[in-house]
């Protein structure tokens, strides 16, 4: 199989407003083989119902609760027994989504070797290449979308140690970007070796997927992206690629809108929707919501990336910790300010 030849696959918590955009705009922009839905079973049937009015590459829905299962005879409540967490951010959901992208092939038959691992929640505007060529030699790209200078630097510190304890090497870092792109290429030659590392880290023979649970309670959390791109930094740098923040996160936005927000109430203006009327089917395509991001903007201004944050607790945050894509967003509803 050529590496330009490649699957998504999208952990989603449930069908959103904006989650037909989303789709749609990764086929416009990225033209995948397919798109690989991993979701709860509660929303397995509808979703499957609804994107049949998508204009999408081939897409897959796969019930998230059994999704290891057949290999691995794992369920999802198994998987997050094994946490035991008194106090945490985070609920074992989170955790578990996060097992769900760097155990992908685990769960989907003939996952493609390379694959785009892509949050539900992020919409590509004037976006960023995939591919690119570097003395002959395809490399899979992504871009860095958050600063490195804001943030919960207690949260970092322990991701960080997680990454240098379990994984044994340094964490990535970069003088302007995070590496938690909220997408990324995944490599399944890559992911086996990290697999091995977090036995070899716990001399145990329990499957993977237990010991990162217990390595959320030893440490108190993990992070996909940041350690796997460490572990491919560390051992395989030749397959590390990335645009830096300043060519496409200095334009990405991140705001909350769970489809009442600025963003989703202005979107519904401008397509003469009444705003009293009902949210509960506002699936608007990629197109609608292009063609509107492009008025509010102008064509010279887009942003590369939006991603529409559906948790209240981003409108609790304290400002110390909100991240400078948010803060900037013109959509932020604490910024008090909409042009």
């Amino acid at each position: 199989m050529s590496s330009k030849i490649f699957d998504f696959v999208i952990p989603l918590y449930r069908v959103r407003w904006n989650t037909q955009a989303v789709m749609e705009g990764l086929t416009v922009h990225y033209k995948p083989r397919a798109i690989h839905i991993i979701t709860p079973n509660c929303e397995v049937a509808s979703l499957k119902e609804l994107s049949k009015k998508w204009s999408t590459a081939p897409l897959y829905v796969h019930p998230e609760d059994e999704f290891f299962k057949a290999k691995t005879g794992l369920t999802k409540d198994a998987i997050c027994a094994k946490l035991n967490l008194e106090k945490s951010l985070y609920n074992p959901g989170w955790f578990y989504q996060q097992l769900l992208k760097l155990g992908a092939s685990e769960g989907i038959e003939n996952l493609s070797e390379w694959y785009m691992v892509w949050d539900s929640d992020l919409l590509p505007v004037d976006t960023w290449p995939l591919f690119r060529e570097n003395q002959g030699k395809v490399q899979h790209t992504f871009a860095l979308l958050q600063h490195n200078e804001w943030g919960n630097p207690q949260i970092v510190s322990t991701w960080e140690k997680w990454i240098n304890s379990v994984l044994e090497v340094e964490a990535i870092t970069d003088g302007e970007g995070t590496f938690i792109p909220h997408h990324g290429w995944f490599k399944q030659e890559h992911i086996d070796t990290f697999k091995h590392q977090v036995n070899n880290y716990y001399q145990s023979d329990e499957h993977w997927l237990l010991l990162m649970m217990r390595s959320a309670n030893d440490f108190g959390t993990f992070s996909e992206y940041w350690s796997y791109l460490s572990w491919v930094a560390a051992k395989a740098n030749d397959d590390l690629a990335f645009h830096t923040y300043d060519t496409y996160g200095k334009t990405t936005e991140r705001f909350f809108d769970d489809g009442t927000g600025l963003f989703s109430a202005a979107l519904r203006r401008y397509q003469g929707i009444d705003e009293s009327s009902s949210t509960d089917n506002f699936s608007p395509s990629y197109e609608a919501v292009e063609a509107f991001i492009r008025e509010e903007y102008g064509a010279d201004a887009l942003p590369s990336s939006l991603s529409f944050e559906s948790s209240p607790r981003h409108l609790k945050k304290d400002e110390k910790n909100m991240h400078i894509e948010e803060s900037r967003s013109r959509w932020n509803p604490r910024n008090q300010v909409v042009s």
